[in-house]
């Protein structure tokens, strides 16, 4: 027999009876109701105060359009090249001397004739003073020789006045002796006669005589009138000769003063013309000469520009045609006219040589600056597009046109346009805008903000043109 086992204590009941049970499950099942009633509340609670608060926007990605219209758009060419001034110089001196000042500054504008430097004058000045020594002899001498000549014009007068009252007394003296003649002959015959006698005859004879005497005296004084006459004659000339020269001294060192003064002008040395003050490579007290550069001399008021032009384009080439300097980023800086067209065609090149003249205000460009250029052939009109419109694939430009849904696109139907992604062909930048080639018509509207939240297809929102900026951040919905 097996002994029998001591007593045990009775075991502890792991599981509630059935209704227990029972009610514990009831307990719990309110509890997660009521757990369930309370979120659902909230939920119902936020989409009710979401629908109050905030309307609800139909699917679709916010974008702004513009609509195309025709413009006037530029056709030209672009060139590059160097700036030239229309006179550029390097100011030298005349004369050789010590630099004393240098009356300007790199970079200054000067006026025509300004003063730019100074030499010293000293040998200069003391050349003048020589000079004009002499001038003031040579004056005197010339005053003198004119004297001579005054006087000997009064001495021939004179004597030419002697001469001709000799002459007016012989004619009277001829007359006398004529008359002399003819009594002579008259009473010689009533001498014969028996009329007269022979003591008148003599008296006839002796009045005859000294007739002839004194018209043979004035014939000498009028021969030896005429002689002095010759004599005042060649005293003139030789006064005159005098004077001749002496005015030719006076007129050589007047023009030795003249270059004496101007040697000393030139110890000044001034601007040929108005412009700007370039390199100085002179020194005050270094010693020049007229092969020495002090400074150059641009003129930047006016500036040109070189264009080869194609000879496909050169029959295109206009006098007065306009060209713009613009930057890498397509602003103006200047505006010029075509103002030279060669006549002839650089062979190596087969181009035509052109030149573009511009003014130069306010001295933004400088002479030898390279630029670029835009030869501006026409206007005609066309399609101008900003950039922000523009997206790119590999490398090809395209844009999004907003277009009516179509009924391949899942769209719901209060959708008004969707967004086609087209291909462009694009022509140069003009006033930030660049010229559409083909792809695009007037009428048309173009996506010009929100473009890069766009997928070809997608729904558009089109928002006011004022619409904030913010409304355009961040990705396409869905996403």
């Amino acid at each position: 027999m097996t002994p029998e086992s001591p007593p045990q204590p009775p075991r502890q009941r792991l599981f509630l009876n059935s209704r227990q049970t029972t009610k514990s499950l009831a307990l719990f099942g309110s509890a997660l109701l009521l757990m369930g009633t309370g979120l659902t509340w909230q939920i119902v609670q936020k989409r009710g105060n979401l629908a109050i608060g905030q309307q609800q926007q139909p699917p679709g990605v916010p974008v702004k359009l513009t609509t195309l219209a025709p413009e006037t758009v530029t056709i030209s060419s672009d060139f590059v090249g160097s700036l030239e001034a229309e006179q550029v110089v390097e100011i030298r001196p005349e004369i050789t001397g010590r630099v004393r000042r240098l009356l300007v500054e790199d970079g200054q504008a000067v006026s025509q004739g300004q003063r730019l430097a100074e030499l010293q004058p000293d040998q200069e000045r003391a050349n003048l003073d020589s000079v004009l020594a002499t001038v003031t002899a040579a004056q005197a001498n010339q005053a003198s020789a004119s004297a001579n000549v005054t006087s000997a014009q009064a001495s021939r007068n004179n004597t030419r006045f002697q001469l001709n009252a000799l002459k007016d007394d012989r004619i009277a003296l001829k007359a006398e002796v004529d008359l002399a003649k003819e009594d002579y002959r008259r009473i010689e015959f009533l001498v014969k006669e028996g009329v007269f006698t022979e003591q008148q005859l003599d008296q006839a004879r002796r009045d005859r005589d000294v007739a002839i005497a004194n018209l043979a005296s004035i014939d000498e004084q009028i021969a030896a009138a005429e002689e002095s006459l010759n004599e005042a004659q060649a005293g003139l000339l030789q006064a005159e000769a005098g004077l001749t020269q002496a005015q030719a001294n006076l007129n050589q060192t007047q023009a030795n003063a003249s270059a004496a003064t101007a040697e000393l002008a030139d110890t000044f040395i001034v601007a040929p013309f108005a412009g700007v003050i370039g390199d100085i490579p002179a020194r005050i007290g270094s010693v020049v000469s007229d092969a020495d550069t002090l400074m150059t001399l641009t003129q930047n008021s006016l500036l040109s520009l070189r264009i080869s032009v194609p000879t496909e384009q050169a029959p295109e080439l206009r006098r007065g045609q306009f060209v713009e300097l613009v930057t890498e980023q397509g602003n103006i800086l200047n505006t010029g006219q075509i103002s030279f067209i060669n006549p002839s065609i650089e062979p190596s090149r087969q181009t035509v040589l052109a030149k573009a003249t511009f003014r130069n205000g306010g001295n933004l460009l400088r002479n030898g600056q390279f630029v670029r250029a835009r030869l501006i052939w026409r206007t005609e009109p066309g399609l101008l597009i900003p950039p922000v419109a523009i997206t790119r694939l590999a490398g090809e430009p395209f844009v999004f046109v907003a277009e009516p849904p179509g009924a391949e696109d899942e769209v719901p139907p209060e959708v008004e346009f969707v967004a086609r992604q087209r291909p462009v062909k694009l022509g140069k930048l003009q006033n930030n805008r660049y010229q559409v080639l083909s792809g695009l018509k007037p009428g048309e509207q173009i996506v010009t903000a929100g473009v890069p939240n766009l997928t070809n297809g997608m729904a558009l929102i089109v928002l006011p043109a004022d619409a904030p900026d913010s409304d355009f951040v961040g990705p396409p919905p869905g996403e």
